[in-house]
């Protein structure tokens, strides 16, 4: 079930998440999850911990998407993969592009080119970013040099797909797997709380969506 608890800037919409979790706590109730920006959940969990006091840590914690998918990782048996850092995905992409190389009619040079290597990962990552399968971008169905270059970022996209799943952990996936495995997961259950996103990104949508799906109380 889907809350919104609307209101102007300063009118207390936090101050009233923070007392409904508060008088949760009192009574006994656990699984409330506040739900909050990376940059903000210090701010968060100081500020709820002054409300609820000491006994906070028994029904309540905050979380961002990235803590929340740990969280269910581990849960779900999934938490010792290795997320791939900046580095380990360059080099990912390097090797895809050495699997599909002869296949590419644009980017051939890529192999050998690192601000094109460069260029490609950022661009896998937008497509990952806005939920774009390389089947999204073979479906467009462009012509000519765009339809090409397609085409190449499609290949390139599912190879490196392919390599770093054998590597390890992409961080780009992470809230596309949680959206699929969340409503397996204990957080199905509790009460999610939702504060101080400005928007969303597609996959942040994807994993409350899925929240939703799975009859969890969502309240934003």
């Amino acid at each position: 079930m889907l809350r919104l608890i609307l209101g102007r800037a300063k009118s207390g919409k936090t101050a009233a998440v923070m007392e409904e979790i508060r008088a949760r706590v009192e009574t006994g109730a656990e699984g409330a999850v506040l739900l909050v920006p990376e940059q903000y959940s210090h701010e968060a969990e100081t500020e709820l911990l002054r409300v609820c006091g000491d006994r906070l840590s028994l029904g309540a914690e905050v979380l961002s998407f990235t803590r929340l998918a740990a969280r269910v990782e581990a849960e779900q048996g999934r938490g010792g993969r290795k997320a791939l850092d900046k580095g380990g995905r360059l080099l990912c992409l390097v090797r895809a592009l050495d699997a599909v190389g002869s296949r590419l009619r644009v980017f051939g040079t890529a192999r050998r080119q690192t601000a094109m290597q460069q260029s490609l990962l950022a661009a896998i990552d937008e497509c990952k970013s806005g939920c774009v399968s390389p089947e999204d971008l073979r479906r467009l169905g462009a012509e000519g040099t765009l339809g090409e270059k397609l085409s190449d970022l499609a290949l390139v996209y599912e190879a490196f797909d392919a390599v770093a799943g054998r590597s390890g952990l992409d961080p780009m996936d992470r809230l596309s797997l949680l959206a699929d495995t969340i409503g397996d997961s204990s957080y199905a259950r509790a009460r999610s709380y939702v504060d101080g996103f400005t928007d969303f990104t597609v996959p942040e949508r994807k994993v409350l969506e899925a929240l939703l799906r799975a009859g969890a109380e969502v309240a934003v």
